[in-house]
C-alpha cells in the first residue's frame, strides 16, 4: 500500500492496465482447456521443435500460425505449449481471447499485457525501461496498438540486448483465439504488428498465433512473406480422428471405474457402432466429443441412458441440453453473418442434396438459386470455421471445382433441430417443397431441360425425394 504523498513508478502504473485472466497460469482460467494426455502428439511436437529451432523446414520462421476449424482444440493445444514452455524455464508473454470478457474480448489490453508478463521475468533493464516509458508518456496506453508494440516491447527488448544480454533460447509470445478479438480490423492490425515486431530479425522473439481460419485473419497472414511464417492446419493430417478415440475410450473407462453407478454399466458398453459414430460425428474436432463426456458424466444421471439421448436413441428430459455447449458455438457464428436466409439455403442445399458431388458444386449451387458467379464464396467466408470450399480433385474447369463441405457433421443435426437451432432452424420438408418450385421454374424457363430431365440436376424427383 503506497504511502500518503508517495509517487508511483512506471510498473505500477502499467499493472493498472493489465488482463490478468489472458496469462495461460491465470486464476481465472482455472483449469483451461488442454490436450488430454497422448493426443496431439504430433501437433506438439511440431510446435516445440519449431520454438527450439530443431526443425529444418521452420527453423527460419519467426511467427507460426495454428488454425483450425471451431471447435478443432486450438486453445487446448495453445494451453499445452505454453505450460510446457512454463516447464521448461522459457521467457513468455501470452495472451489468451476470449470473447465478451470486457478484458479479453478486445485488443485494448494486449500489448500491456505482454509487457507487463516480459517484465516480471526478463533482466531489470527490460522493466526499467518500461516503467521509464510510462513515466515519461503516462497516455502510452491511449495511443495506437503499433506505437505502444514499439515503445513497451520493442524499444525495450532491444535496450536489453544492447546491454548485453543473450539468450540460446527465443523469447515466446502466445495469441491464442485472435478470432474472439471484437473486431474484425484490429485482429487483422494485430498480425501486421506481430511481423512488425520481428521483421528485422534482430530479437530473439518467435510469436505463436492460434485462431479460427476467419476472412480477415487470412486475409492478413496471405500477404507475409514466405520465410517469415510458418503455418499448421488443424485437419486429420495430425491423427485427429485417432486422437478422439482415445480421448472416447479413456473417458468412457473412467466412467465405467469411477462413477456412481458403475455397477449399473454393462461391461460391453459403450458398443463399438456407438464410439464410430461419436467419432464420426465428432469430425475431427475436440469439442464435439468434450461435450459429450462431460454430458455422459454427469454424476447425477445414469451414463448409459444420457448416451442413448446422445445417439439420439432417447428423447431428452424437458430442459436437458445435451450439447448446450457446442449448440451455443453454432449459433455465436451464424448470428455474425449477413443475409442469414440465403446463406441457410445455401447450406440445405448441401446438407439435402442427392449423392454425388455435382450438387455441392459452387457453380450448381449459384446456378440453382439464381445467384451471380463469386455469390457463394461471399456469402460463406465468414463461416469458414464451419464450412469449407475445396478444391474438387478431377474437374475439368476451374468453375466446377469449388465444392462445399461442411466441417462438422453434428453440425446438420443442430440445423434440424428446431429445439436447438430455434431461428436457424432447416424444415426439410419446406425446403424440398421451396427446391421442388425451384426446378419447375428452371425447366419452365429453360425447355430443353425436359428432354433429358431424369439425368439433370434441376430434376424435381431429384431434389424432392434426396435426403
Amino acid at each position: 500500500m503506497l504511502m500518503k504523498g508517495s509517487k508511483i513508478g512506471g510498473f505500477e502504473r502499467l499493472q493498472e492496465y493489465v488482463a490478468h485472466g489472458a496469462f495461460h497460469d491465470s486464476g481465472e482460467r482455472f483449469d483451461p482447456p488442454k490436450c488430454y494426455h497422448n493426443t496431439r502428439v504430433a501437433i506438439i511436437k511440431r510446435i516445440t521443435e519449431w520454438i527450439s529451432g530443431l526443425n529444418e523446414d521452420t527453423r527460419e520462421a519467426l511467427i507460426m500460425w495454428l488454425y483450425g476449424a471451431a471447435g478443432a482444440g486450438k486453445s487446448a493445444i495453445a494451453q499445452t505449449i505454453a505450460e510446457i514452455l512454463h516447464g521448461q524455464h522459457f521467457v513468455l508473454a501470452s495472451f489468451f481471447f476470449s470473447r465478451n470478457d470486457p478484458q479479453r474480448g478486445v485488443a485494448k489490453w494486449l500489448v500491456t499485457t505482454l509487457a507487463y508478463q516480459l517484465a516480471a521475468k526478463l533482466p531489470q533493464v527490460f522493466r526499467e525501461r518500461v516503467a521509464l516509458t510510462f513515466e515519461q508518456d503516462p497516455l502510452i496506453v491511449t495511443k495506437s496498438l503499433e506505437a505502444q508494440f514499439m515503445a513497451l516491447v520493442r524499444e525495450p527488448l532491444l535496450d536489453l540486448l544492447h546491454s548485453g544480454f543473450s539468450t540460446n533460447d527465443h523469447i515466446v509470445i502466445i495469441i491464442d483465439g485472435l478470432d474472439e478479438c471484437d473486431d474484425p480490423q484490429v485482429q487483422a492490425r494485430v498480425i501486421d504488428l506481430t511481423f512488425d515486431l520481428v521483421r528485422g530479425r534482430d530479437i530473439p522473439l518467435k510469436i505463436l498465433i492460434a485462431s479460427r481460419p476467419e476472412i480477415d485473419i487470412s486475409s492478413s497472414f496471405d500477404t507475409k512473406p514466405f520465410s517469415t511464417l510458418s503455418r499448421i492446419a488443424l485437419d486429420n493430417c495430425y491423427r485427429s480422428e485417432e486422437d478422439i478415440r482415445h480421448f472416447l475410450v479413456d473417458k468412457f473407462n473412467e466412467i465405467k471405474t469411477q462413477h456412481r453407478l458403475r455397477s449399473y454399466i454393462p461391461i460391453g458398453w459403450p458398443a463399438q457402432e456407438s464410439l464410430d459414430t461419436l467419432v464420426q460425428k465428432s469430425s475431427g474436432q475436440f469439442i464435439y466429443a468434450s461435450t459429450v463426456v462431460k454430458y455422459v458424466a454427469s454424476p447425477r444421471h445414469r451414463p448409459t441412458h444420457r448416451l442413448e439421448v446422445v445417439l439420439g436413441i432417447q428423447l431428452p428430459k424437458a430442459g436437458d441440453s445435451p450439447f448446450a455447449e457446442l449448440d451455443a458455438l453454432y449459433r455465436h457464428i451464424l448470428m455474425g453473418v449477413e443475409d442469414v436466409d440465403l446463406i441457410l439455403k445455401i447450406i440445405s442445399c448441401v446438407v439435402l442434396r442427392p449423392p454425388g458431388y455435382f450438387y455441392s458444386s459452387v457453380t450448381f449451387i449459384e446456378a440453382f438459386l439464381s445467384l451471380a458467379p463469386g455469390d457463394v464464396e461471399l456469402l460463406l467466408q465468414n463461416l469458414s470455421s464451419l464450412i469449407s470450399l475445396e478444391n474438387y480433385p478431377g474437374a475439368s474447369h476451374r468453375a466446377e471445382m469449388l465444392t462445399v463441405r461442411m466441417l462438422h457433421a453434428s453440425f446438420k443435426d443442430y440445423l434440424f433441430d428446431q429445439s436447438r437451432s430455434k431461428d436457424f432452424f432447416l424444415d426439410r420438408v419446406k425446403m424440398h417443397t421451396h427446391y421442388a418450385e425451384l426446378c419447375i421454374a428452371h425447366m419452365i424457363e429453360h425447355p430443353s431441360l425436359q428432354s433429358n430431365s431424369s439425368h439433370h440436376p434441376f430434376t424435381v424427383a431429384a431434389i424432392v425425394s434426396s435426403e
